[in-house]
C-alpha cells in the first residue's frame, strides 16, 4: 500500500491489471524501493498501432 508522495499520508491500494491498451506516458525518473514511480505519471497519448502483447513488460 504505497503513499502518494507530496500529497497526503493516506494509504492507497495498488491493483495490478491485465494490459489491453498501449499508451505513452511522461514520468519522473524517481522510483521508490519497490520500483513504483514516486511522482504522478502523466498520459501522453494512446498507441493504437501497438498491441499489448507486442510491448515487453517493464524491466524486461
Amino acid at each position: 500500500m504505497p503513499l502518494l508522495p507530496g500529497r497526503c499520508r493516506d494509504v492507497l491500494d495498488v491493483t495490478p491489471v491485465d494490459p489491453q491498451l498501449v499508451v505513452e506516458v511522461a514520468v519522473d525518473v524517481a522510483r521508490d524501493a519497490a520500483g513504483r514511480w514516486r511522482h504522478p505519471v502523466r498520459l501522453h497519448r494512446t498507441r493504437p498501432d501497438l498491441s499489448a502483447e507486442s510491448v515487453p513488460l517493464f524491466g524486461e
